[in-house]
């Protein structure tokens, strides 16, 4: 009877435990938790980027850079960047555009400058400058572009500062750029070819020849403004049309000649209703102003050029052209109103 009842208790006993481990594996029970976190990414860039490109074909262009030529030559050793830029005009229109070409820093370094400039001064051909202190001048996308969207330049490289938002600030045919350590432009010395002792001014000064194009010049459709009232083709609708070569002299020493083609600034003052003005003053799209001096003001050599080297002006703008006077500084570009009084 106990041998039986012994035997009972252990086939209980291996019963028991044939239960509890249910013959197979468990499931095991995993608690929920927070999810890795993925390898930190960098935010998206709050303005333009700068991507290098290969295979562009760069134009020959010479910038003078603190009186130093550069080159493309020059150039050929850094790399090209692309940069999309979105800028806005004293109208308020917002435009995008694509510069292809070299970081300003680099075309400092062409020009073995080594030192870290803090001012940075931008002249065209034709006077017009731009000037920026700061971070700009060693970002990677302040170019010196030989491309826009695609096109190349036809005088000289535009200057793009693509992280700044205000289309005036960005130039086309650059001629010549200034740094320096401190705020103002530095004091550059220019080689200047000998001259005879006796050499003077001419007897006569050599004004340009002015041309009339009346009958063979049509204009594209443009708009201006005349102390706030605009000014289109048909204000100026039977006036005559000249069209004036001038060469001017920049600021480092450089000469160059445009053909200026458009309306003597005289008519188009009488033509709005303008008599006996004493001061003008040319107002450009980033609201820059510049006067030019009275005496210039009833010259038949002034002119209001529609059409610049046959070209009409960036964005829908004109040029006030006194195309008697030879400094480059005296041209204005890139105007929407003429304000006269």
């Amino acid at each position: 009877m106990k041998k039986h009842l012994s035997l009972l208790l252990a086939l209980a006993l291996l019963l028991s435990l044939a239960a509890c481990s249910g013959g197979t594996n468990p499931t095991a029970t995993v608690t929920p938790t927070e999810a890795p976190s993925a390898e930190p990414t960098e935010a998206p860039a709050s303005g333009p980027v700068a991507e290098e490109v290969k295979g562009v074909t760069v134009p020959e262009f010479a910038v003078t850079v603190n009186g130093v030529s550069v080159t493309q030559v020059e150039m050929a050793a850094y790399p090209i960047y692309s940069v999309q830029a979105t800028s806005v005009n004293s109208s308020g229109t917002e435009s995008t555009k694509t510069y292809i070409g070299f970081a300003i820093s680099d075309v400092l370094a062409a020009a073995g400058l080594a030192e870290q400039y803090v001012w940075l001064e931008v002249t065209a051909t034709d006077g017009y400058a731009v000037t920026f202190e700061g971070d700009v001048i060693y970002a990677d996308t302040t170019l010196l572009a030989v491309t826009r969207d695609g096109s190349a330049f036809s005088n000289g490289p535009w200057f793009a500062p693509c992280a700044d938002g205000t289309t005036g600030n960005y130039l086309q045919d650059m001629a010549s750029i200034l740094v320096n350590t401190t705020a103002g432009a530095p004091e550059i010395e220019i080689d200047t070819p000998d001259v005879p002792d006796n050499a003077g001014e001419p007897d006569e000064m050599k004004l340009p020849e002015i041309l009339d194009r009346t009958d063979k010049v049509e204009f594209a459709p443009y708009s201006f403004l005349v102390n706030g009232v605009e000014v289109t083709n048909d204000t100026l609708a039977g006036l005559s049309i000249y069209k004036i070569s001038a060469t001017t002299v920049n600021n480092a020493g450089e000469s160059s000649t445009a053909d200026y083609t458009g309306y003597k600034l005289a008519d188009v003052l009488e033509a709005c209703g303008v008599t006996g003005a004493v001061t003008v003053k040319a107002i450009a799209n980033d609201g820059y102003e510049s006067e030019i001096a009275a005496e210039l003001i009833d010259s038949e050599y002034t002119l209001v050029a529609i059409e610049k080297d046959k070209e009409l002006g960036e964005e829908g703008t004109i040029w006030l052209a006194p195309c008697s006077e030879t400094s480059s500084k005296s041209f204005c570009k890139l105007v929407v109103e003429i304000t006269a009084e």
